[in-house]
């Protein structure tokens, strides 16, 4: 049995989808932003039941890890580690950040080597970033800076792609040279299930007592006096 079941609560829309031996089998996404905690496990039963499955046939839970809201990212994650302990399955994380790095439909060259950069908008002039090469290694690891550090960060990057949520203008303001540029930041589900079922067969699994949400920002706390 190689179904895994994924979880993603990184965005305003909850998507729960199950996948065999790297192949998307179902995906339901919900209707109401900021939903999450409403109507995830009411997804879960409705894409097991979609291929008459149930918990004991499963191979892996695979969770989206974020970044992303903190609450919608503990939902995933606290519903998926609930599962894993109740029927001993492996955890499998993946960053949002490499997902949809390799989701996208650049146009590369074979002969030339090429970096991607994928950045979300955190708070107003702060950013989400982690950068990639084109053997999908990862050279900066996912982390969280201010806009001004951008341009040092992105500097004498080969070929750059840029995948993020914010308008291109930002990228040429800060003087950033990148060859192409997606504003688009959605998961593609079946490249999921691939990196998915690659995990599992090679066995990278989450240390399932350790695991937290990959929320990177600092939280900002206000001590009343």
């Amino acid at each position: 049995m190689n179904y895994i079941l994924h979880l993603d609560t990184s965005s305003d829309l909850c998507s729960v989808a199950l996948s065999f031996g790297g192949r998307l089998l179902h995906i339901v996404s919900g209707s109401e932003s900021r939903n999450h905690a409403a109507v995830i496990n009411n997804m879960i039963v409705q894409v097991l039941d979609a291929s008459r499955l149930t918990f004991s046939q499963l191979s892996a839970i695979a969770v989206c890890e974020g970044p992303g809201s903190y609450t919608g990212l503990r939902i995933a994650m606290a519903t998926a580690k609930g599962i894993c302990y109740a029927t001993d399955l492996p955890l499998i994380l993946h960053s949002k950040l490499f997902l949809v790095s390799f989701s996208s439909s650049f146009t590369f060259s074979a002969e030339s080597p090429y970096t991607i950069a994928a950045i979300f908008v955190a708070r107003e002039k702060e950013y989400f970033l982690s950068v990639y090469d084109s053997l999908r290694n990862c050279l900066l690891a996912p982390t969280h800076i201010p806009e001004q550090e951008l341009t040092n960060v992105l500097s004498n990057k080969e070929n750059l792609h840029i995948i993020s949520d914010a308008p291109s203008d930002i990228f040429y303001k800060l003087k950033v040279n990148f060859i192409d540029f997606k504003e688009d930041i959605t998961i593609d589900f079946q490249f999921w299930s691939d990196c998915a079922f690659a995990s599992y067969i090679s066995k990278d699994f989450a240390n399932l007592a350790a695991s937290v949400p990959l929320y990177l920002k600092q939280v900002y706390t206000h001590n009343k006096l």
